[in-house]
């Protein structure tokens, strides 16, 4: 089971609270408000699924970049609500007229910044900017599952470590051409 003895040695991603089956662990904030895994020892089952998926125990394989590509929203007024060039907005578009589902993190009604998903543009809008925090992932590793078995498009934005997760647990999923 995970144990977070050092904060250095996880990041943070939630993907160990998302895969237990028994829901044993929970996301809790330290002093500094920083999210870290916290295991229910009576409910734990030991399946360690929770140490398979952690980036931290089972570091992915480093790798040079195949293609840098750099764009920029010609929409001055996208660009403006927007961070690193608007190109976010233009994806979540062509994914959304694609019946797609669109993940991004937004702010919710206490202020603090969630990942959830968006099936229209209007939603859309509340995942553009930079959030600069971390963010609380709630169910979005299963409602991405759900939609993927559904047959249905996914654009997830999110942080390198939160990728990462997402590509190695849902890499059958992934367009690769």
């Amino acid at each position: 089971m995970i144990n977070v003895i050092d904060k250095h040695n996880c990041c943070g991603c939630s993907a160990c609270a998302s895969i237990c089956p028994k829901r044993c662990i929970q996301m809790v904030a330290d002093n500094e408000g920083f999210l870290y895994p916290q295991v229910d020892m009576d409910t734990c089952i030991d399946c360690a699924l929770c140490e398979k998926v952690c980036n931290e125990l089972q570091p992915y394989e480093k790798r040079e970049p195949l293609k840098v590509l750099a764009a920029i929203n010609k929409n001055e007024e996208i660009r403006l609500k927007s961070s690193s060039g608007g190109i976010f907005y233009i994806l979540a578009e062509k994914i959304i007229k694609e019946d797609g589902v669109v993940f991004g993190a937004r702010f919710d009604e206490n202020w603090q910044v969630v990942i959830d998903y968006a099936e229209d543009m209007k939603e859309v809008e509340a995942f553009m900017g930079s959030k600069y925090v971390q963010a609380r992932m709630e169910n979005a590793y299963k409602d991405v599952k759900r939609f993927l078995t559904d047959s249905r498009m996914v654009l997830f934005s999110g942080t390198l470590v939160r990728l990462l997760v997402f590509t190695s647990t849902f890499a059958s999923h992934m367009i690769t051409s």
